[in-house]
């Protein structure tokens, strides 16, 4: 029985999506996918006898397996649509920072919106980035990449109770400390880190920017030339993206070491 070639058919795939929805007659069929009948009927016998349907009173109806192949066709189709939405996102990018649990789940991130900085407008990622971050109250991440508009954002956050969550390199938290310690702050750093409000974790490599609020999504990654790409950010307020950055978030998670406050206060 061939159910990959299901999902290499176009029209078998609209088929499955369809009955997903629920039971239908030949003539809905007809209608929502826009073919003959014969054509229709040709697939349809096909399914039954990879027991995907079953038929009752006219009506044709997806089996226990066909619910769980319909459910794949969907994720594939949705991967698809954000793949093609976002082409040269992911085209221009590396991509290996994905978990490939994830890249399976990348459907999840097609209410997104891309924001690209022109020649013309360079700071408009940095910007709406700088938006997302003093506009929350609970943040979690990973970042590759320092800014030390970042550290004033965060220091904020923090001074309100706020809590955050970041996964960082040792090079980018010692920048860290050193920006607050420059503005006489590192202390207060060390406070928050001493209060449970900022968690830090430590990874050794780390090639991709993931922001997760109580209502945003935001992802940058590096281009394929190595270097951290400014330019481009993928962003979204849709609960699936969310959903999907905190799966992310905690994959990267799994891999790192919380950093004590007793460690960076040894002398």
């Amino acid at each position: 029985m061939d159910y990959l070639s299901l999902l290499r058919s176009e029209l078998k795939q609209k088929i499955l999506l369809s009955l997903l929805n629920g039971g239908k007659k030949l003539s809905e069929l007809k209608n929502e996918v826009k073919t003959t009948e014969t054509t229709i009927l040709h697939v349809l016998k096909e399914f039954e006898n990879l027991d995907l349907t079953t038929k009752t009173a006219g009506v044709y109806y997806l089996s226990t397996l066909g619910f769980i192949e319909g459910q794949a066709c969907r994720e594939l189709y949705n991967v698809t649509e954000v793949i093609e939405k976002f082409k040269d996102f992911w085209l221009t990018h590396e991509v290996q920072s994905i978990p490939s649990s994830s890249v399976f789940k990348l459907g999840y991130l097609k209410d997104s919106v891309l924001i690209k900085s022109e020649s013309s407008e360079l700071g408009k990622v940095h910007e709406a980035f700088m938006q997302v971050l003093v506009n929350s109250k609970k943040v979690r991440g990973t970042s590759p990449i320092f800014h030390p508009d970042y550290v004033a954002a965060l220091k904020e956050l923090l001074a309100k109770g706020e809590t955050v969550e970041l996964v960082c390199t040792e090079q980018i938290l010692n920048k860290t400390l050193q920006s607050a310690a420059s503005t006489g702050e590192g202390e207060l750093l060390l406070k928050f880190i001493d209060q449970g409000l900022l968690r830090i974790y430590l990874t050794r490599d780390l090639r991709i920017a993931l922001t997760i609020t109580e209502s945003t999504f935001s992802l940058g990654l590096f281009n394929i030339d190595g270097e951290y790409d400014y330019t481009m950010d993928l962003i979204s307020s849709d609960p699936k993206a969310l959903q999907w950055g905190e799966e992310v978030f905690q994959e990267y998670l799994k891999q790192s070491k919380k950093v004590e406050f007793k460690d960076l206060t040894k002398a």
